[in-house]
């Protein structure tokens, strides 16, 4: 997926926006921040996640 910008990290091109849910296997408005880390992640709709992967692992370790 493409890396989040510092300036502004919300802030996403379509072509970006397109990217993610091609690689994430979702539509695009079901893309969403990570509640931890900000990352572009499936974050609405049916079976979401409010964290990403790699922060489910670090919180799920504790």
């Amino acid at each position: 997926m493409p890396a989040q910008r510092a300036r502004n990290p919300m802030l996403i091109t379509a072509v970006e926006r397109a990217a993610a849910s091609t690689a994430l296997g979702c539509p695009p408005w079901e893309l969403g921040p990570c509640a931890e880390c900000g990352q572009l992640m499936r974050r609405y709709g049916r079976d979401a996640a409010m964290f990403c992967g790699v922060c489910r692992a670090v919180l799920n370790d504790r």
